[in-house]
This record gives C-alpha cells, structure tokens and sequence, in this order.
C-alpha cells in the first residue's frame, strides 16, 4: 500500500526538488505531479509508485550513515572487571551505559539502572567484589556503518545505544545524545 498522496508534496519539498526535477528523476511528466499535488488527478498505482520510490531514495542519500554520527573510541568494560570500575567509568565519562565485553565481543551492557537495580535487590552487595558481568542487561544493537540514519532512530527509540561495527570489531557507539548533539549542529 501506498502513502497519501498528498504526502508527494511534502516529501518533494523536503528533497529540495523542483516539480521538473522529480519529473527527471522518476520518468513522470512534471505536469503529472502538478496535478497530483493541487489534488485534480489520480495517478496510475505504477506512476504513483516511481514517484515514492523516487522520493523514497532522494531522501535515503540525504541521510547521514551511521559512521558520520558515531563516537569513539567506545567506552567499556570488561566482563570480569569489578562492578565498581564499571561505576567510576559511567561516572568519569558521564555515561548511563557501557557495552560489556569479553576479548573483544559484546556480551551485554551495563547501565546506572541495572547496577542500581542489583545494589538494592542484592542488599549488601560487595560493589568491589562483584563483576561487571553480574549487572549486566542484554546487548545493545549493532549496526554497519553505512546504515542510515533512520534506522539509527528506528533503534534508538527502543534501546538507549547502538554499537557499530565493522569488519566484526566495534568502531563507534551512537546514543540518544548523539543525535541531539547532531540536530544542533
């Protein structure tokens, strides 16, 4: 199924396209597109379709790839380490997460929340004795470095960061405050 149609509009506007341009690139006249988008004509499932694909693809090469919105080096932990180191690290670099690693691969993460949540369910905990591991929440997402920055915020909505990676090693992290820092730019 097909967007509104009056989404053509907007979508087109967005790209920075002219009426003429969009024509060009999807091989649709651009008095088609002048009457689809005052609302005066119905335009064929196939034509309407080129149209979004078109939009559709002028919109995926404006976004930015993951790479270009990512920090590094990450930051982490090792899955043996103490939960305490785990803490000083959040607290030195002012983080609410960490991957937990094991030579080199992602085991889970660790957050102010899960270490929190094991300090007062483990009442009495030894903070320096416990390890990192002990605290651990599932694994973040990992990503290519190309992956648009659409999926990034598709992902973002439901995990607090995505790990990216290349060639099977991490290569940068992406958090919700990344994309808030990139908004401001």
């Amino acid at each position: 199924m097909l967007p509104d149609l009056k989404e053509i509009k907007a979508k087109r506007v967005s790209a920075g396209l002219t009426q003429s341009q969009l024509a060009q690139l999807s091989s649709v006249s651009q008095s088609l597109i002048a009457k689809i988008e005052a609302g005066s004509i119905q335009p064929s499932y196939a034509k309407a379709k080129r149209l979004f694909d078109c939009l559709t693809q002028m919109h995926a090469k404006q976004e930015k790839p993951a790479s270009q919105l990512m920090s590094k080096p990450v930051v982490f932990v090792e899955a043996e380490e103490s939960l305490k180191k785990a803490i000083k690290a959040l607290e030195k670099h002012g983080l609410s997460q960490l991957p937990v690693l094991s030579k080199g691969k992602q085991l889970g993460s660790v957050s102010e929340k899960s270490i929190l949540a094991k300090i007062n369910l483990g009442r009495g905990i030894d903070v320096e004795k416990a390890r990192a591991e002990e605290a651990m929440e599932e694994a973040l997402p990992t990503i290519q470095p190309n992956t648009p920055e659409s999926v990034v915020r598709q992902l973002l909505s439901f995990n607090p960061a995505v790990l990216v990676v290349k060639n099977g090693r991490i290569a940068g992290i992406i958090t919700k405050s990344d994309l808030l820092k990139e908004m401001i730019k």
